[in-house]
């Protein structure tokens, strides 16, 4: 038998000694969420000045990177990521080289493979080693096999904080394919605290929860923030039963629901007993329940995001966020006007997963019990302003980026309401928008769509 910890004590080095390995130039996949290379990063902060033009790859950092940070005239690094969130934009408010790069979360596996996305150095935390020799990607599956496959340096960072999550596939590198290993034991994961839901997103939750046709072996997908929170909470409430999962994102009021025995994956049509994701996100409990939990199962996202996959499941009910919404039904979901926000993320996939049914004369796929919702509060304070604005709007603002197109959507809920889009002409669509919109803004928004022809 291969003596695997005679080959991990051969490959292990300093973080000092790898970090020497980046030269001017180089792309860095420093992975992403909590499994950033968080002690590689301290490492490479301490070269700042001896290096230049290093890019780096990474989605939704769940802390400030301390490379970024020495580099406080950023000038050394510049950052591409698919997915922004507050650190992100922070750094692109200092005038930051941060670039965003559209691309749907599900087509990063393919792009590494392909070449199209290529890094130098692929780098990020995992779990110890297994007896038999392999590390575990822990709460981050996402593309990162395919990153590290098509590295030219592979170097990995165990933490002991991260849980061993079992996967589908591609949830694990072992340590014959790794070039380097370095041992963190300054840092613990970051988690993610809860968000305080509004009363308007309690509304919402509770109009989601009244379309559904059943809470009896529901399969959900849902994200992050305070409606997917609240929904989580009322289906408890109501008494939901044999829910399964298949997401994106594994969520703290998953994670919850699951403990509960709410969650148990029994009646999905599609691997049944197991909570299909991607990646993960939460707390330091939700952390300690994933850890080798037989109940979920983490996949790559060019799985979990595919639209056949996700047309398998039954009673399939995709809750996606959005900023703007216009009255003819387009979507945005991640920029403000010519502003990035976060990124396209897997909302497409899911809206057109839980709306796809296969012709008739091909093999079977999608269930007309599925459904798709787009998820959003009717207002917002403007910060300059402190004026109430109206997020259903006559038309996008200039320069706002459309995230899932008219023809994909079916609901759109607010604190007011459902509006159906299904089979709907622009004249119909107006007025349901028009309903389920601020009762300040309504009367101005029929005068709007009058102006623009969409009313007659």
């Amino acid at each position: 038998m291969p003596d695997y910890k005679k080959l991990y004590e051969q490959k292990l080095k300093s973080p000092d000694e790898v970090v020497k390995l980046v030269k001017p130039g180089m792309w860095i996949g420093i992975s992403g969420l909590s499994c950033v290379a968080w002690l590689f990063d301290k490492a490479l902060a301490e070269r700042v000045s001896e290096l230049m033009d290093i890019k780096l790859w990474t989605p939704v950092p769940l802390r400030p990177l301390k490379c970024l940070e020495e580099d406080d005239k950023g000038e050394v690094f510049s950052v591409y990521s698919d997915m922004w969130n507050e650190v992100l934009r922070r750094y692109a408010r200092m005038k930051r080289r941060v670039y965003y790069v559209p691309v749907h979360l599900g087509e990063l596996p393919k792009l590494f493979r392909r070449g199209i996305l290529k890094v130098d150095i692929a780098v990020g935390t995992v779990t110890p080693m297994d007896k038999h020799g392999f590390f575990n990607f822990s709460t981050e599956n996402t593309f990162r096999r395919a990153m590290f496959e098509t590295a030219k340096i592979k170097i990995v960072e165990v933490n002991e904080s991260a849980p061993w999550v079992p996967g589908g596939y591609n949830e694990c590198i072992h340590v014959s394919e790794v070039d380097y290993i370095i041992e963190n034991h300054e840092d613990k994961i970051p988690e993610i605290p809860l968000i305080t839901p509004t009363k308007e997103e309690e509304k919402i939750a509770e109009n989601i929860i009244n379309l559904l046709p059943t809470l009896d072996g529901l399969t959900i997908q849902i994200g992050i923030g305070g409606v997917p929170d609240i929904f989580c909470n009322l289906l408890e409430e109501r008494g939901a039963k044999n829910i399964g999962v298949h997401t994106e994102m594994l969520t703290e009021g998953i994670f919850r629901l699951a403990e509960k025995g709410i969650i148990n994956c029994r009646k999905k049509s599609f691997l049944p007993g197991k909570i299909v994701h991607t990646f993960s996100a939460g707390s330091r409990e939700l952390y300690d329940w994933l850890h080798y939990n037989p109940l979920v199962a983490s996949f790559p996202s060019d799985f979990t995001n595919d639209i056949n996959i996700i047309s398998l499941n039954d009673n399939m009910v995709s809750i996606n966020s959005a900023l703007e919404v216009d009255l003819t039904g387009q979507i945005c979901a991640e920029s403000i006007g010519p502003q990035h926000y976060s990124g396209t993320g897997g909302q497409v996939a899911f809206v057109r997963g839980a709306s796809y049914t296969s012709p008739q004369a091909a093999p079977p796929l999608g269930w007309p019990s599925n459904i798709s919702i787009i998820a959003l509060p009717s207002t917002y304070v403007d910060k300059e302003t402190k004026e109430l604005k109206s997020r259903i709007v006559p038309f996008l603002r200039s320069g706002s980026v459309i995230t899932t197109p008219r023809t994909d959507v079916v609901y759109i809920v607010t604190e007011y309401g459902v509006a159906d889009l299904r089979g709907k002409s622009v004249p119909e669509r107006v007025m349901e928008l028009v309903k389920i919109a601020h009762p300040d803004f309504r009367d101005w928004l029929i005068k709007e769509a009058k102006k623009l022809g969409l009313l007659i």
